[in-house]
C-alpha cells in the first residue's frame, strides 16, 4: 500500500471507547499530514452505522509515514510519589507535572475570589486540568496510563514501523486485531522491548470494562479486569484529550465523563469547537443541570465556531442540521466514589437539541441568541432542590430528547416554582414567548397555526395580565387586579378533558372580564385588554381541531412567558446563589 486514504474502526463496545480510537487515530494521522503538506489537510470523520470512517485530505503517503520525525500525543503525569521512577531520560517537555499544575489552578481561582486585583494575572488553569485529575484518581489509572505513556517513549526508535502497524489496522474492516497482535509480537521480538501485546482495560476509557462482572460470555464469574491490544488503549488515551469532558460532580466525589459522538466532522473543526467547548465548562455542576448545560453550550459553540469559520457558514448552512449531520451528542458515563475506588453506575446518551436547524445566518444567530436565553433559564434551578430537580429532569428529557411532551411537563410545573419563588421575594426567569414559538416551528410545525391565533394570543396575554404580571404588580404596591394563584395548575388539570378544560378556561375569562370592568369603573387607567367572545370562538375552534391537552398546554408555557421586549420582573436584582460564579475545580 502506497498511500492511506480511508480508514475504518469498528463499533466494538458500543460505548465512548470505540470514539475514543477514532479521535486518537484522528490526531496521529492529522500530524502525519502536517509533514507531508503546509495547508489543505484533514482529516473527517463519518458515522457510518458499525464503523466510523475517517477521510484524509490529501492521502496519507507511506514514504511520509516511513520518514517521520517523533510523534508522542501523551505525557506522563508526574507526581511526588512516581517522580523517581521515570526513565531519567525521559525529556520534561513529555512530562506534566502534576503538583504545579495543581498550584497553578489555585493561584487562578485564589486571584479571581479576590477579585482580580493582583499585581500580575496568573495563567489560566491547564484546559486538561480535569483529565489530569481523572488519571490521577486512586493510583490505579494513572499506573496504566503512565505505563502506556512510557511504552510508547521506549519504541521510540522503531515508531514508523509501530505506526504502519496501526494504520494498516485500521485500513479495512472488521478490524483485524489478531494479525496486528502478532505483527506486534514479531517487532518486540526483534527490538527486544519485552513490552506485552495486551494491556489492561483502564475504566476511565472503556467504562463498561471496569473490575467486576464483565465478561463477554457468563461462563464464569471473575473481578479481574479485561484486557486489549496496548496500541489501541494507547489510542483511547490520546483521544479522551481530543474528545472528552470530565468532570467531578457538585458537592461530591463522584465524576461525570462526557465523549462527542460525531455524525460529519473534521477533526481540526472538532478541536475548535471543543477548545470553546471545555471553556465553558469549568464550574463544578449537579448531575442533571451538568448534562443539559453541556448540550446547549456545545450546540452554541458548534454555531459558532461554523458562522465564524471562513467558509463554515455555507457546510453549516449545507447541512441544516446539527444533532442528524454533524455531532449528536455525548456518550456519557457516571463514576460512583467508593472510597478506595469507582464503579460505573450508568451509562447514557445526551443529545444534542434537534430542534435547531438553520437554513439562513440570520438563523445562526437567533439559534445562539435562543441557547443562550435557555442556559441563562437552566442555570437557576438548584438541583439540590426537589422542585427545582423534577424540573431539570423535564428539561433534561426535552433537550436531550426533542421532547415537546416533556416540554410541556415543564411548562405545567413551572407556574408553581415561578410564582412561590417570586412571592418569597426570589428572583426567578422566564422564557420568552420568541422561545415558545420557534421551539413550536422547529418540532411541531403544525402547531404554529394555535400560536399565530388572534383568539389564542389575546387568552395567553390574559393568563399573563392576571397571575405574573398582576403578582408584580401587587410587589410594587399596585393591588388594581387580583393574582390568580393556581391557574396554571388548574387549567393543567381540567385539560384532559374537553368539556371540563372550556368550562374552567370560561370560568377564569368571565371573571377576568367582570373584574376589568369593575377596575375601569373605580379606577384611573392604563387598563388592561378584555377577552372578547369572538376569541373565546377560536380557542373552541383550535379544541376541536388539536384536542384540549395541546390548546391548554400552549397556553400554560405562552402565558407564563414573557414578551422578548419586556424587562424581566426583578432582573436587576442581585443574583441569586444558582447564577454565582463555579466552585473552585480544585475541590
Amino acid at each position: 500500500m502506497e498511500e492511506y486514504k480511508y480508514f475504518y474502526v469498528d463499533k466494538t463496545s458500543q460505548t465512548f471507547a470505540d470514539i475514543l480510537v477514532v479521535f486518537g487515530l484522528a490526531r496521529i494521522v492529522h500530524e502525519l499530514l502536517g509533514e507531508q503538506t503546509k495547508g489543505g489537510r484533514n482529516v473527517l470523520i463519518q458515522d457510518r452505522g458499525p464503523y466510523y470512517q475517517l477521510t484524509c485530505t490529501p492521502a496519507l503517503e507511506r514514504s511520509t509515514v516511513e520518514s517521520h520525525r517523533s510523534l508522542f500525543p501523551l505525557k506522563a503525569i508526574v507526581t511526588i510519589k512516581n517522580r523517581e521512577k521515570l526513565p531519567a531520560d525521559l525529556p520534561s517537555d513529555l512530562m506534566v507535572d502534576y503538583e504545579q499544575e495543581r498550584e497553578r489552578v489555585n493561584l487562578f481561582f485564589a486571584a479571581r475570589r479576590a477579585g482580580g486585583n493582583s499585581s500580575a494575572s496568573p495563567e489560566k488553569p491547564n484546559r486538561h486540568w480535569e483529565t489530569y485529575k481523572a488519571i490521577n484518581a486512586q493510583g490505579g489509572p494513572l499506573i496504566g496510563y503512565n505505563s502506556m505513556a512510557l511504552d510508547w517513549w521506549a519504541i521510540r526508535q522503531a515508531q514508523p514501523q509501530v505506526l504502519l502497524l496501526l494504520l494498516d489496522l485500521y485500513s479495512a474492516t472488521p478490524n483485524d486485531y489478531e494479525t496486528a497482535e502478532n505483527r506486534w509480537k514479531e517487532l518486540d521480538k526483534r527490538y527486544g522491548w519485552g513490552i506485552k501485546g495486551q494491556a489492561t482495560c483502564q475504566q476511565l476509557y472503556n467504562p463498561d470494562q471496569g473490575k467486576g462482572q464483565n465478561r463477554a460470555k457468563a461462563d464464569a464469574l471473575s473481578i479481574g479486569n479485561l484486557d486489549a491490544l496496548w496500541l489501541t488503549e494507547w489510542l483511547k488515551a490520546v483521544g479522551f484529550y481530543e474528545a472528552a469532558l470530565t468532570r467531578l460532580m457538585r458537592g461530591t466525589k463522584d465524576r461525570k465523563t462526557l465523549v462527542v459522538a460525531p455524525r460529519e466532522l473534521t477533526f481540526s473543526e472538532s478541536q475548535a469547537i471543543m477548545s470553546g467547548f471545555v471553556d465553558t465548562m469549568q464550574a463544578s455542576e449537579s448531575a442533571t443541570r451538568f448534562d443539559i448545560l453541556a448540550a446547549l453550550r456545545y450546540a452554541r459553540a458548534l454555531l459558532e465556531h461554523f458562522s465564524a469559520e471562513p467558509g463554515g457558514l455555507a457546510r453549516l448552512l449545507g447541512l441544516q442540521q446539527i444533532k442528524k449531520r454533524v455531532v449528536a451528542g455525548f456518550h456519557a458515563a457516571f463514576y460512583k466514589d467508593l472510597g478506595s475506588s469507582v464503579a460505573t453506575m450508568n451509562l447514557s446518551f445526551v443529545a444534542l437539541p434537534g430542534w435547531v436547524e438553520v437554513r439562513s445566518r440570520e438563523e445562526v444567530d437567533l439559534y445562539i441568541g435562543l441557547l443562550a436565553e435557555l442556559e441563562s433559564f437552566v442555570r437557576q434551578f438548584d438541583e439540590g432542590h426537589s422542585d427545582a430537580f423534577t424540573l431539570l429532569q423535564y428539561l433534561r428529557d426535552f433537550v436531550s430528547g426533542d421532547d415537546l411532551d416533556a416540554f410541556f411537563r415543564f411548562t405545567n410545573a413551572f407556574p408553581a416554582y415561578l410564582i412561590g419563588r417570586r412571592e418569597q421575594n426570589k428572583y426567578a426567569r422566564q422564557l420568552t414567548t420568541e422561545f415558545i414559538e420557534r421551539l413550536v416551528m422547529s418540532t411541531e410545525k403544525r402547531l404554529t397555526r394555535i400560536l399565530e391565533s388572534q383568539g389564542f394570543q389575546n387568552i395567553a396575554y390574559a393568563i399573563r395580565q392576571s397571575t405574573v404580571t398582576a403578582q408584580y404588580r401587587k410587589k410594587q404596591g399596585d393591588r388594581k387586579y387580583d393574582v390568580r394563584y393556581g391557574l396554571g395548575q388548574e387549567l393543567a388539570r381540567k385539560a384532559r378533558y374537553p368539556e371540563s378544560f372550556i368550562a374552567a378556561l370560561s370560568d377564569f375569562l368571565h371573571k377576568y372580564n367582570a373584574e376589568n370592568a369593575q377596575v375601569m369603573e373605580n379606577r384611573s387607567g392604563p387598563y388592561r385588554r378584555s377577552v372578547k367572545t369572538s376569541d373565546i370562538d377560536e380557542i373552541v375552534a383550535l379544541i376541536d381541531e388539536f384536542g384540549s391537552e395541546t390548546v391548554a398546554n400552549l397556553l400554560i408555557a405562552y402565558g407564563y412567558a414573557r414578551e422578548p421586549y419586556e424587562a424581566e420582573p426583578g432582573e436587576s436584582e442581585a443574583k441569586t446563589p444558582e447564577t454565582t460564579e463555579e466552585e473552585e475545580i480544585t475541590q
